[in-house]
């Protein structure tokens, strides 16, 4: 389908991904998690004394927590339109993409304890 106008179709992206967030929060546990220790840690980082670009840096490595998540989500299901029997390649995938997951929550973890050791001098 070809756009003639582009508001039109800035407008049809934003509902097909507005869509995607509702479907993450209502169906996807895990997002749901995510978006929830997002929401704590929005509020954490409203009362710290720190720089507010540090501040949005914080927030924006969390975001990156829920973007890898989405992917996951939207990966995981075409995996399963391929075979939802076992198979050693399609968990190989779905565990590479988990582990993605978890090395960004990990340097998240050990990024907040940095900030809160260190503060604002980190």
């Amino acid at each position: 389908m070809i756009y003639r106008n582009p508001f039109k179709r800035l407008y049809n992206a934003s509902a097909y991904s507005i869509a995607g967030l509702i479907h993450a929060l209502k169906n996807e546990q895990a997002f749901r998690y995510e978006a929830a220790v997002f929401c704590g840690l929005c509020l954490a980082l409203c009362i710290a004394p720190l720089p507010v670009m540090k501040r949005l840096f914080l927030a924006g490595m969390w975001v990156i927590v829920m973007a890898l998540e989405l992917v996951n989500s939207a990966v995981e299901k075409a995996f399963d339109l391929i075979d939802e029997g076992f198979r050693p390649e399609i968990k190989a995938g779905k565990d590479m993409l988990s582990a993605s997951i978890f090395i960004m929550i990990c340097f998240n973890i050990l990024l907040w304890a940095v900030t809160a050791l260190y503060g604002a001098q980190a």
